[in-house]
């Protein structure tokens, strides 16, 4: 993810000692770590908005120089867009891009830097691609303060592509709906590992404040509307197979899975275990699981 800014300023080391992952949420960073074959939480530090320096000072030094870095960052960094797929190269693809979205998103064009997955769309479709675009000038504070600090970056990514590692790669769609404190619930529908849809809700990011006698009685009916609404999406606009399972991962997970099989939705499970070997508790999952995420692919890891 975000090609162009690790070649343009990244910097590379030799030692290949230690690989983490660091995590720049809304308001708390985590920091992970594979030791052997499991994931391990370093640290985590909050944050006041738009003070993320104190946070990587505090996190970048837990961090022994030279080791491989993951940067993971959470929607408040980022804008996504989907577009049709222009005929482009890949080359061609990412200098046209930041033209392609200046009227969709908020940054100004010479200081877009993008990137860009395909989307697996009905052959009688137009090809779609789903674009993540953030500021240069941001991106590269954001690096300098990491490579000053001696690590070497591998990627820098949207926490948006990652949730379909956090289950086993299956033949069959999965619905994965996510929710950390203070953020809107991410609802994404994957299959065989790729990630098929992605989409945030409005207006659930309080989802966490709410009690157990509260979610009872009424409080889902929005987020069980959302849900519906894209299972419906999926299949009548993509033309895809029903979803045969959905996973949650949110505080409270089995009243909300317990809620959502009593109104109808089938094979509704908490998102407990990753594809990845972990020490962390649920709570901290649900914090930290970008980073965990990131991880988990860490066998087959490529630098960009």
């Amino acid at each position: 993810m975000l090609r162009k800014i690790i070649t343009s300023i990244g910097q590379r080391s030799a030692n290949h000692s230690g690989l983490f992952a660091l995590y720049l949420g809304n308001s708390t960073a985590s920091l992970t770590q594979i030791k052997g074959n499991k994931t391990v939480l370093c640290r985590q530090a909050e944050f006041a908005s738009g003070e993320w320096q104190s946070a990587l000072r505090t996190l970048l030094p837990v961090v022994p120089a030279g080791c491989r870095l993951h940067l993971v960052l959470a929607p408040d960094f980022y804008q996504v867009v989907q577009l049709d797929k222009p005929e482009l190269s890949e080359d061609e693809m990412l200098l046209a891009l930041p033209w392609q979205v200046k009227d969709l998103v908020s940054i100004n064009p010479e200081d877009i830097v993008a990137d860009y997955i395909d989307l697996p769309v009905h052959t009688a479709q137009q090809a779609k691609i789903n674009v993540v675009v953030a500021s240069f000038s941001w991106l590269k504070q954001l690096v300098q303060q990491v490579t000053q600090a001696g690590q070497q970056l591998l990627t820098i990514q949207p926490e948006e592509w990652l949730a379909a590692r956090l289950v086993t790669p299956a033949a069959h769609a999965t619905m994965l709906v996510i929710h950390q404190p203070d953020q809107e619930v991410l609802i994404q529908i994957v299959r065989d590992g790729v990630l098929y849809f992605s989409r945030r809700t409005r207006g659930l990011g309080q989802l966490h404040l709410y009690s157990e006698s509260e979610l009872r009685n009424g409080e889902l009916d929005r987020l069980q509307l959302e849900l519906q609404r894209s299972l419906d999406y999926f299949e009548s606009q993509l033309k895809q197979a029903p979803v045969r399972d959905i996973r949650i991962l949110m505080q409270k997970a089995d009243v909300v899975a317990e809620v959502l099989v009593q109104t109808g939705f089938s094979r509704v499970e908490v998102l407990g275990s990753t594809a990845v070997n972990t020490t962390l508790n649920l709570q901290q999952i649900i914090n930290s699981w970008p980073a965990v995420a990131v991880l988990s692919s860490a066998g087959s890891e490529q630098t960009v």
